[in-house]
Parts: C-alpha cells; sequence; structure tokens
C-alpha cells in the first residue's frame, strides 16, 4: 500500500516562492477529488483503504485560513499542518537570509483554534525551526518536548506528528524524535509505503508548484517519486 503525502507552504497569489498560486491549488485538489482520493490523517493509516492520500502544510502560514480552508471543505478534504510552537503569530525569521526573502505572517493561536474547529488537523515543526542536527541532546530535547507540550496546552489537543526542519535529521535526531512523536514526516521523495518506510521518515511528495494533470498522475499513481527515494543507513 502506497500512501502519496503530499507537501505545501504557502498557498498565495503574491508571487513568492514559497507560495502556490491559489487556483493551481485548488486545480489539485479537484485532480484528487476527480480520482476518488481520500484524504486521511496521520493517525488513520491502514492496509485497506485504496486511494488513501495525506495533505500537509509546513510552517503554518496565516494564507491557510484564508485560501486554504474554503477549498478543502468544498471538496470535503482535510489536511495537517506542522507549525512551530514559539513563532506562532509572528513571521517566518527562520528565511531572513535568503537572497528571495518574503516575509510571510504565520497563524496566531486563534487560526490554528480555526483550522483545528474545521476538522483539519495540526503537527509540530519543533519549537524554532533550526536544524535539529547542530544541537546538543539537551537543545534537542527541548526543542521537541517544547514545541509538543507548547501547542497541547495552547490548542488542548495531542500532538503526535513532527515534521523535521529543513528535513534534517540524522540518528541522533531520529532515536530522541522516536521518543517523543509517533510518527514524523522528512523531505525524502517517494509515496510513503506502509511495508516498507519507517513511521518516522515518512517520505513526502512535493506540490508546491504548477503542474500539468499528466505531472500530478505521474507523481501520485506511478512509481515517478518512489525511484527518487534516497537509500541511505536512515532510509532502510
Amino acid at each position: 500500500m502506497r500512501i502519496p503525502v503530499l507537501v505545501y507552504h504557502s498557498i498565495n497569489n503574491d508571487g513568492s516562492n514559497l507560495s502556490l498560486n491559489i487556483n493551481d491549488f485548488e486545480k489539485q485538489i479537484i485532480y484528487l477529488k476527480n480520482r476518488n482520493f481520500k484524504t486521511i490523517n496521520f493517525d488513520q493509516i491502514n492496509n485497506i483503504d485504496k486511494k488513501q492520500i495525506i495533505i500537509t502544510f509546513d510552517d503554518g502560514y496565516k494564507d491557510l485560513i484564508d485560501n486554504v480552508l474554503p477549498i478543502l471543505k468544498k471538496y470535503n478534504f482535510t489536511a495537517t499542518c506542522f507549525v512551530i510552537s514559539n513563532l506562532i503569530g509572528t513571521k517566518n525569521s527562520w528565511d531572513l537570509n535568503k537572497k528571495k526573502y518574503t516575509p510571510k505572517d504565520l497563524m496566531d493561536i486563534n487560526d490554528i483554534k480555526e483550522w483545528v474547529s474545521k476538522g483539519m488537523f495540526i503537527g509540530s515543526h519543533s519549537h524554532n525551526h533550526i536544524d535539529l542536527t547542530t544541537l546538543s541532546i539537551n537543545e534537542l530535547s527541548n526543542e521537541l518536548i517544547f514545541s509538543k507540550k507548547n501547542l497541547e496546552d495552547k490548542i488542548g489537543i495531542r500532538i503526535n506528528n513532527f515534521c523535521y526542519p529543513y528535513g534534517k535529521v540524522n540518528k541522533f535526531v531520529y532515536e530522541k524524535t522516536k521518543e517523543i512523536f509517533t510518527k514524523a514526516v522528512t523531505t525524502n521523495r517517494a509515496r510513503y509505503d506502509i511495508n516498507k518506510h519507517d513511521v518516522h521518515l515518512i517520505p513526502r511528495i512535493d506540490m508546491g508548484k504548477n503542474l500539468s494533470l499528466f505531472k500530478i498522475f505521474l507523481k501520485l499513481e506511478t512509481l515517478y517519486e518512489d525511484i527518487k527515494f534516497k537509500k541511505n543507513e536512515l532510509y532502510l
């Protein structure tokens, strides 16, 4: 059973390299609807239902409320947003040193509560969005534990799932993440094979660009993404 886990960031017509145009996003969602995909969350993964798909958003941009929620509700889909617990209601400060930096608002706590109230899901994207592989054991523990506890206290729901900032993970980070979260996603490419891939190293498919219907088909329904899976000591 292979499940496409899609990753997006911002959905906006602002021309940012972080953003997918709203109409292009809806085109992709219509494709999923027409192909009879059913969205699930990470806790609903199973070996029985066919056409399972998981939609994820990294960072928690505020435009998800105005530009994404209406489209997801229109087509009866759900999604998981991975938010940075210490940057709620601020901007994407971790991108400041990039050449094409575009400041973008992040959801505040009321936005996150609205997202959840509309049937969507939340996961952790760490406490400060820093490269976890550079941290000491105490710093790493704080990033993971503070994030989980902070989100659970503020939102009032269990936070079981995690997204590695920048996709950076080594054995040290992997082992500590396993102690705290039920599942974790990477930036490694492939459809998620529930009989093969580690639940704390779930691969995803980048959909944050304008794609033809044929390219969407290739990415979601063929081996196109699967053959790009990187095999190393962590991705067994």
